[in-house]
């Protein structure tokens, strides 16, 4: 069901307020929108006569159907662009909807797994040698794996932005100490704001003139030296200024999905598992890769700041709540420590 005013407005104007949501917003909002009505008419209930009791009803067999308060509150979300009660912009601000929300959550309180649920050591000591080194002949699967995994890491950027990165000048540019890249212009990063627009992101160089073993090993971690095997290795079969590009034969040169992108960063750490010999943590998100990146700076001096700087948390708030590991770990493990040491005083 529309909204009758927007139906009403001239067709540029009516183009301007959906850009208001993202193209995967709006089809996610559909999706959940035909659930919705499914529901009603399971029930015999036109559109138009949806009450709040009925909303309640469809949250209840989300509920019952084993959704999380995240998942439901997405479909009410969904629901509330299209229904207007009372004076209530927002279904989420009637009183009955706030008590459902508010007592679901009571009845099953968020958890959270114990984290960091994979060892970044191990993964980058697998990275430095065979079946990922050496870069020239190694297989363009592993090489793009890894690729992958040395910029998620180095940048703590989202999947969805590092898909968007683009391999044609002035996007992507090598320096002596350094290679910079940039999304496509066209990008709409999680939250629009000047701050997370348009940013460059600045990954590092590694051991530039190896003399060692050490210095070598550091070497094949180089995220620069990474990006131009890369480039090099699939200058042939590219079919789109996209950086990350499918390897497949089936799409072998178009752009790869964020989705798939995830997926080569968690394979990633599965097979580095499987050469360490050490059985695979149960489940790997690569958006933990943020966490891992940001609190490994964090807990080897970097600033806060710019440990939210580079990745685009305006508010280290965001950081401290979501994304840290490890120092909160410690410090809770200080008390411990100091009850301990006082029985030895």
């Amino acid at each position: 069901m529309e909204d009758p005013l927007l139906i009403s407005l001239p067709a540029d104007i009516q183009d301007v307020i959906m850009a208001a949501q993202k193209p995967s917003t709006r089809r996610a909002y559909s999706y959940k929108w035909d659930k919705f009505l499914a529901f009603l008419n399971e029930k015999d209930i036109v559109p138009s006569q949806v009450s709040i009791s009925t909303i309640l009803g469809f949250l209840m067999s989300l509920a019952n159907a084993g959704l999380s308060l995240n998942s439901i509150k997405c479909y009410l979300s969904a629901i509330s662009s299209h229904y207007t009660f009372g004076d209530k912009p927002s279904l989420f601000r009637n009183s009955l909807v706030k008590r459902f929300l508010r007592g679901f959550n009571n009845l099953h309180p968020p958890c959270s797994s114990p984290s960091p649920a994979w060892s970044l050591e191990l993964v980058l000591s697998k990275l430095t040698s065979k079946p990922f080194e050496p870069m020239a002949t190694t297989d363009l699967r592993l090489l793009t794996w890894k690729t992958a995994f040395l910029v998620a890491i180095t940048s703590a950027r989202r999947a969805g932005e590092l898909c968007a990165l683009r391999a044609d000048q002035p996007y992507i540019r090598f320096h002596r100490d350094k290679v910079v890249l940039r999304a496509d212009i066209t990008f709409l990063p999680k939250v629009v704001s000047a701050f997370h627009l348009n940013q460059d992101i600045i990954l590092p160089i590694l051991a530039p003139n190896p003399s060692t073993d050490e210095e070598r090993r550091m070497h094949s971690l180089d995220v620069r030296r990474a990006l131009a095997f890369y480039l090099d290795r699939t200058l042939g079969s590219r079919l789109s200024n996209r950086l990350f590009v499918c390897y497949s034969e089936a799409k072998k040169g178009l752009p790869v999905s964020s989705q798939r992108f995830s997926k080569w960063v968690s394979n990633t750490i599965y097979l580095c598992y499987e050469l360490a010999g050490v059985p695979a943590p149960v489940r790997v998100r690569a958006h933990a890769t943020r966490a891992e990146a940001a609190s490994s700076a964090f807990l080897m001096g970097i600033p806060l700041e710019d440990v939210c700087r580079a990745a685009t948390w305006s508010q280290p708030l965001t950081f401290i709540r979501h994304y840290r590991l490890d120092s909160r770990d410690r410090q809770r493990a200080a008390f411990g420590r100091a009850v301990l040491l006082s029985g030895l005083h």
